[in-house]
Protein backbone atom coordinates (compact mmCIF):
# COMPACT_ATOMS: atom_id res chain seq x y z
CA UNK A 1 0.00 0.00 0.00
CA UNK A 2 1.06 3.58 -0.58
CA UNK A 3 -0.49 4.91 2.59
CA UNK A 4 0.24 4.31 6.24
CA UNK A 5 -2.88 2.70 7.70
CA UNK A 6 -2.08 4.09 11.16
CA UNK A 7 -3.00 7.60 9.96
CA UNK A 8 -6.03 6.70 7.87
CA UNK A 9 -8.80 7.59 10.30
CA UNK A 10 -11.43 9.23 8.14
CA UNK A 11 -14.66 10.98 8.90
CA UNK A 12 -17.80 9.80 7.14
CA UNK A 13 -18.53 11.52 3.87
CA UNK A 14 -15.19 13.29 3.43
CA UNK A 15 -14.50 13.40 -0.31
CA UNK A 16 -10.92 14.54 0.18
CA UNK A 17 -10.19 11.42 2.23
CA UNK A 18 -11.84 9.19 -0.36
CA UNK A 19 -9.84 10.86 -3.13
CA UNK A 20 -6.60 10.46 -1.19
CA UNK A 21 -7.11 6.73 -0.72
CA UNK A 22 -8.17 6.13 -4.32
CA UNK A 23 -5.24 8.05 -5.75
CA UNK A 24 -2.80 6.34 -3.38
CA UNK A 25 -3.85 2.80 -4.30
CA UNK A 26 -3.00 0.86 -7.45
CA UNK A 27 -5.34 -2.15 -7.29
CA UNK A 28 -8.98 -2.53 -6.24
CA UNK A 29 -11.52 -5.27 -5.61
CA UNK A 30 -15.10 -4.04 -6.07
CA UNK A 31 -17.92 -5.92 -4.35
CA UNK A 32 -21.70 -5.43 -4.51
CA UNK A 33 -24.54 -7.22 -2.74
CA UNK A 34 -26.04 -10.63 -3.50
CA UNK A 35 -28.99 -10.78 -5.94
CA UNK A 36 -27.76 -7.55 -7.53
CA UNK A 37 -30.28 -5.00 -8.74
CA UNK A 38 -29.77 -2.28 -11.31
CA UNK A 39 -28.25 0.09 -8.78
CA UNK A 40 -25.66 -2.46 -7.66
CA UNK A 41 -24.75 -3.50 -11.21
CA UNK A 42 -24.70 0.04 -12.58
CA UNK A 43 -22.67 1.37 -9.65
CA UNK A 44 -20.00 -1.32 -9.73
CA UNK A 45 -19.57 -1.00 -13.51
CA UNK A 46 -19.34 2.80 -13.38
CA UNK A 47 -16.89 2.73 -10.48
CA UNK A 48 -14.70 0.19 -12.28
CA UNK A 49 -14.66 2.27 -15.46
CA UNK A 50 -13.67 5.36 -13.48
CA UNK A 51 -10.81 3.57 -11.74
CA UNK A 52 -9.50 2.11 -15.01
CA UNK A 53 -9.57 5.59 -16.48
CA UNK A 54 -7.09 6.45 -13.73
CA UNK A 55 -4.94 3.47 -14.75
CA UNK A 56 -5.93 1.37 -11.74
CA UNK A 57 -6.20 -2.42 -11.72
CA UNK A 58 -9.77 -3.49 -10.99
CA UNK A 59 -11.62 -6.72 -10.25
CA UNK A 60 -15.41 -6.90 -9.77
CA UNK A 61 -17.11 -9.66 -7.77
CA UNK A 62 -20.65 -10.46 -6.68
CA UNK A 63 -22.15 -13.44 -4.88
CA UNK A 64 -24.66 -14.05 -7.68
CA UNK A 65 -24.50 -13.73 -11.47
CA UNK A 66 -25.79 -10.53 -13.05
CA UNK A 67 -29.54 -11.01 -13.72
CA UNK A 68 -30.57 -11.35 -17.35
CA UNK A 69 -32.49 -8.07 -17.25
CA UNK A 70 -29.25 -6.10 -16.72
CA UNK A 71 -27.06 -7.96 -19.20
CA UNK A 72 -27.63 -5.29 -21.83
CA UNK A 73 -25.02 -3.26 -19.93
CA UNK A 74 -21.55 -3.49 -21.43
CA UNK A 75 -18.83 -5.29 -19.43
CA UNK A 76 -21.43 -7.00 -17.20
CA UNK A 77 -19.61 -10.26 -17.95
CA UNK A 78 -16.54 -8.95 -16.14
CA UNK A 79 -18.41 -9.16 -12.82
CA UNK A 80 -17.27 -12.53 -11.45
CA UNK A 81 -19.80 -14.51 -9.43
CA UNK A 82 -18.38 -15.97 -6.20
CA UNK A 83 -21.18 -18.54 -6.16
CA UNK A 84 -19.46 -21.91 -6.39
CA UNK A 85 -15.91 -20.57 -6.06
CA UNK A 86 -13.91 -22.60 -3.57
CA UNK A 87 -11.52 -19.79 -2.79
CA UNK A 88 -11.08 -16.11 -3.50
CA UNK A 89 -7.77 -14.48 -2.78
CA UNK A 90 -7.14 -10.78 -2.25
CA UNK A 91 -3.59 -9.46 -2.19
CA UNK A 92 -2.52 -7.04 0.52
CA UNK A 93 -2.00 -4.36 -2.14
CA UNK A 94 -5.68 -4.37 -3.13
CA UNK A 95 -8.18 -1.95 -1.58
CA UNK A 96 -11.72 -3.30 -1.21
CA UNK A 97 -14.63 -1.10 -2.27
CA UNK A 98 -18.09 -2.28 -1.21
CA UNK A 99 -20.97 -0.68 -3.12
CA UNK A 100 -24.71 -0.49 -2.40
CA UNK A 101 -24.59 -3.00 0.44
CA UNK A 102 -27.01 -2.65 3.37
CA UNK A 103 -24.86 -4.82 5.60
CA UNK A 104 -21.75 -7.00 5.48
CA UNK A 105 -23.72 -10.26 5.25
CA UNK A 106 -25.13 -9.34 1.86
CA UNK A 107 -21.70 -9.54 0.26
CA UNK A 108 -21.67 -13.30 1.02
CA UNK A 109 -17.89 -12.98 1.37
CA UNK A 110 -17.97 -11.39 4.81
CA UNK A 111 -15.28 -13.62 6.28
CA UNK A 112 -12.94 -12.86 3.42
CA UNK A 113 -13.47 -9.13 3.97
CA UNK A 114 -12.89 -9.46 7.72
CA UNK A 115 -9.69 -11.43 7.10
CA UNK A 116 -8.49 -8.83 4.61
CA UNK A 117 -9.16 -6.08 7.12
CA UNK A 118 -7.05 -7.92 9.72
CA UNK A 119 -4.28 -8.32 7.14
CA UNK A 120 -4.11 -4.56 6.57
CA UNK A 121 -6.26 -4.07 3.47
CA UNK A 122 -8.19 -0.82 3.27
CA UNK A 123 -11.99 -0.96 2.97
CA UNK A 124 -14.15 1.74 1.38
CA UNK A 125 -17.93 1.74 1.85
CA UNK A 126 -19.94 3.62 -0.82
CA UNK A 127 -23.64 3.44 -0.16
CA UNK A 128 -27.01 5.12 0.31
CA UNK A 129 -28.40 2.76 2.97
CA UNK A 130 -28.77 3.83 6.62
CA UNK A 131 -25.95 3.16 9.08
CA UNK A 132 -25.00 -0.52 9.36
CA UNK A 133 -22.13 -2.81 10.39
CA UNK A 134 -20.01 -1.78 7.40
CA UNK A 135 -19.61 1.67 8.91
CA UNK A 136 -17.55 0.27 11.78
CA UNK A 137 -15.44 -1.85 9.45
CA UNK A 138 -14.64 0.62 6.67
CA UNK A 139 -11.69 3.01 6.67
CA UNK A 140 -13.75 5.36 4.53
CA UNK A 141 -17.53 5.67 4.61
CA UNK A 142 -18.69 7.77 1.66
CA UNK A 143 -22.39 7.44 2.38
CA UNK A 144 -25.50 9.57 1.86
CA UNK A 145 -28.73 7.96 3.00
CA UNK A 146 -30.68 10.81 1.40
CA UNK A 147 -29.37 9.96 -2.07
CA UNK A 148 -31.75 8.26 -4.49
CA UNK A 149 -29.25 5.51 -5.19
CA UNK A 150 -25.63 4.47 -4.85
CA UNK A 151 -25.29 5.29 -8.55
CA UNK A 152 -26.06 8.93 -7.73
CA UNK A 153 -23.18 8.92 -5.24
CA UNK A 154 -20.88 7.26 -7.79
CA UNK A 155 -21.76 10.07 -10.20
CA UNK A 156 -20.54 12.59 -7.62
CA UNK A 157 -17.30 10.62 -7.20
CA UNK A 158 -16.68 10.31 -10.94
CA UNK A 159 -17.24 14.03 -11.54
CA UNK A 160 -15.40 15.01 -8.36
CA UNK A 161 -12.30 13.15 -9.53
CA UNK A 162 -12.48 14.89 -12.90
CA UNK A 163 -13.09 11.72 -14.91
CA UNK A 164 -14.74 11.70 -18.32
CA UNK A 165 -18.22 10.22 -18.60
CA UNK A 166 -18.74 8.47 -21.92
CA UNK A 167 -21.99 6.94 -23.16
CA UNK A 168 -21.32 3.58 -21.46
CA UNK A 169 -20.52 5.05 -18.02
CA UNK A 170 -23.49 7.43 -18.32
CA UNK A 171 -25.72 4.44 -19.08
CA UNK A 172 -24.37 2.49 -16.08
CA UNK A 173 -25.10 5.37 -13.71
CA UNK A 174 -28.48 6.12 -15.24
CA UNK A 175 -29.46 2.44 -14.94
CA UNK A 176 -28.78 2.59 -11.20
CA UNK A 177 -30.78 5.78 -10.73
CA UNK A 178 -33.61 4.55 -12.96
CA UNK A 179 -33.92 1.29 -11.02
CA UNK A 180 -33.91 2.78 -7.53
CA UNK A 181 -36.35 5.56 -8.41
CA UNK A 182 -38.77 3.11 -10.01
CA UNK A 183 -38.33 4.70 -13.41
CA UNK A 184 -38.46 8.20 -11.85
CA UNK A 185 -41.82 7.46 -10.21
CA UNK A 186 -40.78 7.09 -6.55
CA UNK A 187 -40.69 10.01 -4.14
CA UNK A 188 -36.87 9.90 -4.10
CA UNK A 189 -36.90 11.41 -7.61
CA UNK A 190 -35.71 14.84 -6.53
CA UNK A 191 -34.82 17.97 -8.48
CA UNK A 192 -31.13 17.12 -8.02
CA UNK A 193 -31.72 13.62 -9.41
CA UNK A 194 -33.31 15.00 -12.56
CA UNK A 195 -30.45 17.48 -13.02
CA UNK A 196 -28.01 14.53 -12.89
CA UNK A 197 -30.19 12.57 -15.32
CA UNK A 198 -30.14 15.51 -17.71
CA UNK A 199 -26.35 15.65 -17.60
CA UNK A 200 -26.10 11.89 -18.15
CA UNK A 201 -28.34 12.14 -21.20
CA UNK A 202 -26.08 14.87 -22.54
CA UNK A 203 -23.19 12.39 -22.13
CA UNK A 204 -25.02 9.83 -24.25
CA UNK A 205 -26.82 7.71 -21.63
CA UNK A 206 -29.16 5.28 -23.38
CA UNK A 207 -32.45 5.84 -21.52
CA UNK A 208 -34.52 4.09 -24.18
CA UNK A 209 -32.39 0.94 -23.92
CA UNK A 210 -32.67 1.02 -20.12
CA UNK A 211 -36.45 1.44 -20.09
CA UNK A 212 -36.95 -1.21 -22.77
CA UNK A 213 -34.95 -3.83 -20.88
CA UNK A 214 -36.12 -3.03 -17.36
CA UNK A 215 -39.70 -1.78 -17.71
CA UNK A 216 -41.16 -2.82 -21.04
CA UNK A 217 -39.78 -6.13 -22.30
CA UNK A 218 -41.27 -9.08 -20.40
CA UNK A 219 -41.03 -12.75 -21.31
CA UNK A 220 -44.04 -15.08 -21.28
CA UNK A 221 -42.74 -16.82 -18.14
CA UNK A 222 -42.34 -13.46 -16.41
CA UNK A 223 -45.88 -12.41 -17.28
CA UNK A 224 -47.18 -15.77 -16.03
CA UNK A 225 -45.50 -15.50 -12.61
CA UNK A 226 -46.58 -11.88 -12.26
CA UNK A 227 -50.11 -13.03 -13.05
CA UNK A 228 -49.97 -15.57 -10.21
CA UNK A 229 -48.79 -12.89 -7.80
CA UNK A 230 -51.53 -10.48 -8.83
CA UNK A 231 -54.17 -13.21 -8.60
CA UNK A 232 -53.07 -13.87 -4.99
CA UNK A 233 -52.88 -10.20 -4.04
CA UNK A 234 -54.72 -9.57 -0.77
CA UNK A 235 -55.11 -6.65 1.62
CA UNK A 236 -54.80 -6.77 5.39
CA UNK A 237 -57.33 -4.12 6.41
CA UNK A 238 -56.05 -3.91 9.99
CA UNK A 239 -52.57 -2.80 8.95
CA UNK A 240 -53.35 -1.49 5.48
CA UNK A 241 -50.81 -3.80 3.83
CA UNK A 242 -51.23 -5.31 0.38
CA UNK A 243 -49.41 -8.63 0.12
CA UNK A 244 -48.82 -11.58 -2.16
CA UNK A 245 -47.01 -14.91 -1.93
CA UNK A 246 -45.11 -17.00 -4.48
CA UNK A 247 -43.83 -20.51 -3.87
CA UNK A 248 -40.99 -22.31 -5.60
CA UNK A 249 -43.60 -24.49 -7.28
CA UNK A 250 -45.25 -21.40 -8.77
CA UNK A 251 -41.99 -20.49 -10.48
CA UNK A 252 -41.45 -24.03 -11.74
CA UNK A 253 -44.95 -24.24 -13.22
CA UNK A 254 -44.61 -20.89 -14.97
CA UNK A 255 -41.05 -21.56 -16.10
CA UNK A 256 -39.91 -18.34 -14.40
CA UNK A 257 -36.58 -17.66 -12.76
CA UNK A 258 -35.99 -15.62 -9.63
CA UNK A 259 -34.77 -12.81 -11.90
CA UNK A 260 -38.28 -12.62 -13.38
CA UNK A 261 -39.55 -11.26 -10.06
CA UNK A 262 -37.54 -8.07 -10.52
CA UNK A 263 -39.90 -5.08 -10.61
CA UNK A 264 -42.95 -7.04 -9.43
CA UNK A 265 -43.03 -5.39 -6.00
CA UNK A 266 -43.29 -1.95 -7.63
CA UNK A 267 -46.35 -3.04 -9.61
CA UNK A 268 -48.02 -4.50 -6.51
CA UNK A 269 -47.29 -1.25 -4.67
CA UNK A 270 -49.71 0.64 -6.93
CA UNK A 271 -52.80 -0.52 -5.00
CA UNK A 272 -54.57 2.67 -3.83
CA UNK A 273 -55.43 3.26 -0.18
CA UNK A 274 -52.76 0.93 1.27
CA UNK A 275 -49.93 1.87 3.62
CA UNK A 276 -47.37 -0.62 2.29
CA UNK A 277 -46.88 -3.69 0.10
CA UNK A 278 -45.22 -7.00 0.93
CA UNK A 279 -44.10 -9.70 -1.50
CA UNK A 280 -42.94 -13.02 -0.04
CA UNK A 281 -41.38 -15.68 -2.23
CA UNK A 282 -39.31 -18.83 -1.96
CA UNK A 283 -35.78 -18.38 -3.17
CA UNK A 284 -33.86 -20.96 -5.16
CA UNK A 285 -31.39 -21.39 -2.27
CA UNK A 286 -33.98 -22.62 0.23
CA UNK A 287 -34.80 -19.35 1.98
CA UNK A 288 -37.83 -17.09 2.13
CA UNK A 289 -37.34 -13.60 0.71
CA UNK A 290 -39.47 -10.64 1.71
CA UNK A 291 -39.64 -7.36 -0.20
CA UNK A 292 -41.38 -4.27 1.22
CA UNK A 293 -42.39 -1.02 -0.49
CA UNK A 294 -44.35 2.11 0.40
CA UNK A 295 -44.76 5.64 -0.92
CA UNK A 296 -45.94 7.09 2.40
CA UNK A 297 -43.78 9.40 4.48
CA UNK A 298 -45.29 8.22 7.78
CA UNK A 299 -44.25 4.56 7.31
CA UNK A 300 -40.75 3.26 8.11
CA UNK A 301 -40.33 -0.17 6.52
CA UNK A 302 -36.70 -0.45 7.62
CA UNK A 303 -37.88 -0.92 11.21
CA UNK A 304 -40.24 -3.72 10.23
CA UNK A 305 -37.56 -5.41 8.12
CA UNK A 306 -35.02 -5.16 10.95
CA UNK A 307 -37.37 -7.09 13.25
CA UNK A 308 -37.11 -9.95 10.73
CA UNK A 309 -33.33 -9.76 10.43
CA UNK A 310 -33.32 -7.54 7.36
CA UNK A 311 -32.98 -3.85 6.65
CA UNK A 312 -33.11 -1.17 4.00
CA UNK A 313 -34.67 2.26 3.63
CA UNK A 314 -37.83 3.77 5.07
CA UNK A 315 -39.71 3.20 1.82
CA UNK A 316 -37.91 0.15 0.42
CA UNK A 317 -36.68 -2.71 2.59
CA UNK A 318 -36.34 -6.47 2.67
CA UNK A 319 -35.50 -9.52 4.73
CA UNK A 320 -34.52 -13.19 4.46
CA UNK A 321 -35.87 -16.03 6.59
CA UNK A 322 -34.71 -19.64 6.67
CA UNK A 323 -37.59 -21.98 5.89
CA UNK A 324 -40.19 -23.04 3.35
CA UNK A 325 -43.67 -21.86 2.41
CA UNK A 326 -46.62 -24.08 3.23
CA UNK A 327 -50.32 -23.56 2.58
CA UNK A 328 -52.70 -24.92 5.24
CA UNK A 329 -56.45 -24.26 5.04
CA UNK A 330 -55.84 -21.55 2.45
CA UNK A 331 -53.40 -19.77 4.79
CA UNK A 332 -49.76 -19.38 3.84
CA UNK A 333 -47.25 -20.18 6.56
CA UNK A 334 -43.45 -20.14 6.83
CA UNK A 335 -42.25 -23.51 8.15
Amino acid sequence: MYLDQSVIIFHMGSFSNLKKLIEGTKSFVLICHESPDGDAVGSILAMAAMLRQKNKEVRMICADPVPEVFRFLGEHDQIVSTNGLHSLTVSQEETIIILDCGDLRRTKVEQMILDCKKNGNFVINIDHHPKNDLWRLADVNYVDDQASSTAEIVYRIVTGLGCDIDADVATYILCGIYTDTGGFQHSNTSEDVMKIVSKLLCCGARLKKISENISHEKSVSKLKIWGVAMDRLSINDEFGIAYSVLSKEDRLLSGASEDDLSGLINLLNTVPGTRATLLIYESENGTIMGSLRTERDDVDLSKLASLLGGGGHKKAAGFTIEGELSKVNNIWEIV
